[in-house]
């Protein structure tokens, strides 16, 4: 197995090296063949008005001075009336449907889409009552707590542990042993025993607001609400240590808060929004005649509709080429869209790389390596997370050793942080205490709950690195997260039946973190340095919504329950058949999983140095973890036409060309943000499912 993984690495290497060197030509000739569709293309572009505005009025009236620190008592109003009609949708089409999925995305759409409808609001408020009209600070602080609130009502977050919360009891039978595995190690404080309660919640067709069902489960919806809660606290803790770095300064990119701050703030110098951009609605145009098409398409069959991928897969089908298996090619316009701001080399990076991964099963298949899940993408991707948190750690050592010192020597240096970092440590440490203790409580081993949340926690701050920098759609590692990683160092025949049944609702929780809360704590900061925010108050606001979403995500999931029987109990079985799987035939070390770890973090080490010592080395190493996760076949292609676009305007037009272009991909983004909710919204009216803008 290590010499595969070794020919493995150096084929890897090889081929990076050989196709750096053809990068360039293959870049002039490409040129040479589409210089003059690019001339034409600018030309056609140049015939839009593409002056700011409409109007000489701006978007956005002038407020009074008391709103201009963003969190006021109407913000956080606003954003609480509207979170239970996101929580409630997320859960509905996630759990209940299994459409639309919002929060396995970089950015919730349905969060945009109230956005919009707030500004649109806001106009009319301003030609009634002028002074009475909500700050751009304000928009964005109502945006940054619903943000929140989405995320932690996500499909990878607490509907994961909802779902796991009383499987173990309703599907034990005789035959699988449940009772004898795990009935004696479930904590009765976190699970409900009893089945008359149960019956309801798996068989439905009942109701949850009465008095022996919400009584029967208060605790565990306390205790589970409040682990979420802590959970996002000590990531905001972290998150304020690491932010001036980050933001202030490397000032990273953060593409992914392009729509929501250029929606709300007006443009340098001529204080207009982009909303009034004429190109912006040309691409909500073009994303809404499409979306609309095919949503009554897919309601009324007899509709034609505008195909949007083909397998190229389909012309592979013999050996060895058939290894590589799926090649889609899909042209989804908002992820063109989001695309877009994304640096030059990382998109560069992202699509290449994805060919890499292809060439890598295609190599496995030529030289007849037959081991399973070879190439083992998902523990590359594991380690290569674990190497850029690594990075970006080493990177910033300086400033972190600096904000150590000044905690110990007891300095209080940074008035202006959303909290002092003696504050933020203490947080971050008491945080860290008490899920440990909660997990230890819950029946884990103290050693097993601390290399679990430090390894967790360690993946959460590579995610943020990566959305901070490259800013993808979506990010996520699968089924290889911290559980796995100490099953495959230790084996699971050195952990306890206690610590295993107690790491089931753990095991849902970190199967794919695709809506990690830290990176959206970073983006709400970034947010609020743009718009003059005060950051301590949405601290505090954040955390708020994130309280309120955490109790209202299980009670919503709770009556849904109730109504249709035993939603996402599929994932809650799983978790159980797995751990039921690590008790039964308990396993060694294993050695191909750490390998394919180690693998992943060397070379995100290696491409790191590349990139520090030569400045034409352009292959990034943040793309090759993005590129190996499986969701990312459906979205190399778009990830190439933006890089394309990208490459063709600037090398025309330069860095003005890509300014005045940016509004138009930014409203393909907005088109279907609004179809799709529009949409989802329709499908709950009329409890029909309707169209899905994200077809991944």
């Amino acid at each position: 197995m290590e010499i595969l993984i070794t020919n493995h690495v150096i084929l890897y290497l090889l081929f990076l090296s050989k196709f750096q060197k053809k990068v360039v030509s293959l870049q002039i000739h490409f040129c040479t063949i589409i210089k003059e569709f690019a001339k034409l293309v600018l030309i056609f572009l140049s015939k839009f008005n593409l002056k700011q505005n409409f109007s000489e009025r701006s978007i956005f009236p002038k407020f009074h001075k008391k709103y201009a620190e963003g969190v006021t008592w109407r913000a956080v109003l606003l954003s609480i009336v509207l979170t239970p009609i996101n929580v409630y949708l997320v859960v509905q089409w996630e759990t209940v449907w299994g459409t639309q999925y919002p929060t396995t995305m970089g950015i919730f759409f349905s969060a945009i889409f109230c956005l919009l409808v707030l500004i649109g609001i806001n106009r009319l408020i301003h030609l009634v009552v002028p002074n009475q009209a909500l700050a751009p600070a304000e928009l964005l602080t109502i945006y940054a707590m619903l943000s929140m609130a989405i995320t932690v009502s996500g499909h990878d977050f607490s509907q994961t542990i909802f779902c796991t919360v009383a499987i173990s009891r309703w599907y034990a039978t005789p035959e699988n042993e449940w009772a004898n595995l795990f009935w004696h190690y479930v904590p009765d404080w976190l699970s409900v025993n009893d089945f008359d309660l149960l019956n309801g919640f798996f068989r439905g067709e009942s109701y949850f607001l009465q008095k022996n069902y919400v009584l029967g489960w208060l605790q565990p919806m306390i205790w589970w609400s409040t682990f979420l809660t802590v959970t996002v606290f000590t990531m905001l803790c972290l998150t304020v240590i690491i932010r001036r770095q980050w933001i202030e300064k490397e000032k990273l990119g953060y593409p992914l808060v392009h729509l929501p701050q250029q929606m709300v703030l007006s443009a340098p110098k001529e204080d207009r929004s982009i909303l009034s951009n004429r190109l912006l609605w040309v691409g909500v145009g073009l994303a809404t005649t499409i979306d609309l098409l095919n949503g009554f398409a897919y309601l009324l069959p007899h509709i034609p509709s505008i195909p949007m991928s083909y397998d190229l897969h389909t012309h592979f089908t013999s050996r060895p080429l058939n290894a590589m298996g799926k090649i889609p090619i899909q042209w989804n316009p908002y992820v063109i869209g989001l695309a877009f701001p994304i640096p030059l080399d990382l998109l560069f990076s992202c699509w290449v790389l994805f060919l890499v991964w292809k060439v890598e099963r295609l190599f496995g298949s030529i030289v007849g390596i037959n081991t399973p899940n070879y190439p083992f993408p998902d523990q590359q991707i594991l380690g290569a997370y674990l190497g850029i948190a690594l990075v970006a750690l080493w990177l910033a050592r300086k400033p972190l050793a600096q904000i150590a010192h000044g905690i110990i020597k007891g300095k209080n240096e940074h008035q202006d942080e959303p909290m002092s970092y003696h504050a933020a440590a203490v947080g971050l440490l008491l945080g860290f205490i008490f899920l440990v203790l909660f997990s230890y409580q819950a029946g884990m081993s103290m050693a097993f709950s601390v290399s679990f949340f430090v390894i967790y926690f360690f993946i959460a701050f590579g995610f943020t690195r990566m959305r901070a920098e490259l800013g993808p759609p979506l990010q996520g590692i699968h089924y290889s997260g911290p559980l796995q990683l100490i099953v495959a160092v230790l084996g699971s025949r050195r952990l306890s039946r206690s610590t295993l049944t107690a790491s089931a609702p753990y095991w849902t929780f970190t199967k794919e973190i695709r809506n990690n809360p830290m990176p959206f704590l970073l983006e709400n900061f970034k947010l609020a340095e743009s718009a003059g925010i005060n950051t301590r108050k949405l601290c505090w606001a954040m955390m708020f919504a994130v309280c309120v979403s955490a109790f209202l995500t299980f009670f919503v999931f709770l009556q849904l329950s109730y109504q249709y029987g035993s939603i996402g109990a599929g994932r809650g079985r799983t978790a159980y058949t797995i751990i039921e799987r690590w008790l039964n035939k308990p396993q060694e070390t294993d050695i191909p999983f750490l390998l394919a770890t180690l693998v992943g973090f060397t070379i995100v080490l290696f491409n790191t140095v590349l990139r520090l010592r030569f400045i034409w080395w352009q292959l990034h190493p943040l793309g090759y973890p993005l590129a190996g996760y499986y969701h990312f076949e459906k979205l190399w292609f778009p990830f190439f036409l933006s890089w394309l676009i990208k490459w063709i305007c600037i090398k025309q037009g330069g860095i003005k060309s890509y300014r005045r272009l940016l509004p138009f991909f930014l409203g393909l983004v907005l088109g279907e943000f609004i179809c799709g909710s529009v949409w989802g919204i329709i499908g709950l009216i009329t409890s029909e499912r309707t169209y899905t803008f994200k077809n991944w």
